[in-house]
């Protein structure tokens, strides 16, 4: 494994405990909060399956769909979105390290942290996108610079790396000798959630940027990820969140049968 001097310099605190801590708060207030009723949200996707079922669930979280502006996304993100539990620490998407207090846009960027779009802007997160919580995600500076636009995937040899064990994040090549970027094994299952989500919100009405390069790439590694990481607590919470402040849901951590349902595997990703 090739590491360079940069990733030797960073050496994160993986808060082992505080994360566990943060899940079990998570569980209390989905617990306590009222279940939304999604029945009658979901009713137009009822009994509908592959191409037919992507874009029945395209015209449900279109529609509502308010956008906030980036700068009120990311204050949104950093002080409610990403702090499920209201304790003011925010953790890093790739390696899971807790920092804080932060409260919002200014505070994060004080302490390290960039705003990770998950699908890039240079691939198309421009406009509403740029701005849409269910694919943004707080993110160490350095290591979201590293990151770039590189599609996700599993590394088969490590360029760069930061982070260890689970929580270990790097950059590399995979099988089929495409660079891609890993991030730690919790956030696999979110990330790829979040990625088929922005395409069955943007593909059926694409425009400007947007293209499917690297979806097209990281389409078998996301619904592994799906399937190895399920929808936790803190994801249903985080879903709950956006919702309150944007007005739509990812129907994949309501519903994640729907992955099997469309069947992307068998679509034509243009």
């Amino acid at each position: 494994m090739l590491i360079s001097a940069a990733a030797q310099t960073i050496k994160p605190v993986v808060h082992v405990q505080p994360l566990l801590a943060k899940e079990s708060a998570a569980a209390r207030n989905v617990a306590a909060a009222a279940s939304p009723d999604l029945s009658e949200y979901y009713a137009p996707a009822q009994g509908k399956q592959g191409a037919e079922l992507l874009f029945a669930l395209h015209t449900i979280i279109r529609t509502g769909h308010v956008d906030r502006g980036y700068s009120q996304a990311r204050d949104e993100l950093f002080s409610e979105v990403a702090d499920t539990d209201g304790d003011n620490m925010v953790e890093d998407l790739f390696t899971g390290e807790l920092r804080g207090p932060i409260t919002g846009r200014k505070d994060s960027f004080a302490k390290g942290f960039n705003t990770e779009h998950t699908w890039p802007q240079s691939k198309g997160a421009t406009g509403i996108a740029q701005s849409d919580l269910h694919h943004l995600h707080p993110s160490d500076i350095q290591t979201n610079s590293k990151r770039g636009s590189f599609p996700y995937g599993e590394v088969a040899q490590s360029e760069w790396s930061v982070g260890e064990g689970a929580h270990q994040a790097q950059l590399g090549v995979d099988l089929l000798g495409k660079t891609v970027f890993e991030p730690q094994e919790a956030a696999k299952g979110d990330i790829a959630r979040g990625l088929l989500y922005f395409y069955t919100r943007y593909s059926p009405s694409q425009t400007g940027k947007f293209t499917t390069v690297n979806f097209k790439h990281e389409l078998p590694t996301l619904l592994k990820w799906a399937a190895e990481d399920p929808v936790s607590d803190v994801e249903r919470l985080r879903n709950n969140a956006v919702q309150a402040v944007q007005g739509n849901r990812n129907p994949f951590v309501d519903h994640p049968e729907f992955l099997d349902a469309i069947k992307f595997e068998q679509l034509e990703i243009k």
